[in-house]
């Protein structure tokens, strides 16, 4: 058994099927097929359901799956490590507009300043998975449940409803219709991410409206918003610097802001100077 035998046991029990294994791996589907064969004759056991809808594991699968799990965390962290054996690869994941718009310079400046550095920044609105040591440092905005890391709270964030000038503009000789939600244009969150808590916030506010426009990310709302396409929710400090106008401003969302290291780098002194960076930067944009 290899370690790329491993991978194959890994992605179909995430994802349940030999095409999207295929996708997530960047192979073909017969190469999946062959593979996850081989890696039950090495094994000398069925790892594999097969049906009509996919793959499933087996009982003895699930057991091999957690071992498996276990050891790419592990190996993993091992590809983060220089050769003298000090962690100096670090993985960054950032909500979208605050590592954009609050974070990312900061955390290249730090890098320059330290050449052995390296970073690898995500902002998006898609979690990672500690437990599989998809990040070193993760800054989320809803508490995480419990896992091998370190947390702090940093403060909370404020959102609000915003919509630019020349929108409103079409309000003025009947100023009262701004006031209600359902007059308005609402530009909202793909149905993949309706679980995000600003997409239900969204909804609960406009009574389950139907958006005029959707987007998966926040930077392409932000641009429709700038543009006059209509109104949606944003982080307070990003619409006030953009020139937007607060909707209801009575009406606001605040959401804790949570700092979280992998408890194998608390004694990391690039991890901690990570997370002091970014704790220092948010801290007058926090409530």
């Amino acid at each position: 058994m290899n370690w790329d035998d491993t991978k194959i046991l890994l992605a179909i029990g995430r994802t349940g099927g030999l095409s999207r294994s295929a996708k997530l791996l960047g192979i073909s589907v017969s190469t999946v097929h062959r593979r996850a064969v081989e890696l039950e004759k090495s094994l000398n056991a069925i790892l594999f359901s097969r049906d009509s809808d996919g793959y499933t594991l087996t009982h003895v699968g699930k057991h091999f799956f957690s071992l498996a799990e276990k050891a790419e965390e592990h190996l993993i962290a091992m590809e983060r490590y220089n050769d003298q054996g000090q962690q100096s690869l670090f993985r960054i994941a950032l909500p979208e507009l605050i590592g954009q718009q609050l974070l990312q310079s900061k955390l290249t400046a730090l890098q320059l300043k330290h050449p052995d550095l390296q970073l690898e920044i995500s902002t998006s609105v898609v979690p990672v998975d500690f437990s599989r040591r998809e990040a070193d440092i993760i800054l989320r905005l809803v508490r995480p449940e419990s896992g091998r890391y370190i947390i702090r709270r940093l403060g909370q964030l404020e959102y609000g409803l915003y919509g630019s000038q020349d929108y409103l503009a079409s309000f003025t000789e009947h100023a009262e219709m701004a006031d209600d939600l359902l007059n308005h244009r609402i530009i909202g969150w793909d149905r993949s991410l309706q679980y995000t808590f600003l997409a239900q916030w969204m909804r609960e506010l406009s009574q389950d409206a139907a958006p005029a426009l959707s987007f998966d990310n926040m930077h392409s709302q932000l641009r429709a918003v700038i543009e006059g396409q209509g109104i949606t929710a944003l982080p307070c400090f990003i619409a006030k610097a953009s020139g937007l106008v607060p909707i209801q401003p009575e009406q606001t969302l605040k959401q804790d802001v949570w700092l979280m290291r992998h408890l194998d780098t608390k004694n990391s002194d690039y991890s901690t100077l990570i997370s002091e960076t970014i704790e220092k930067e948010l801290q007058e944009y926090l409530l």
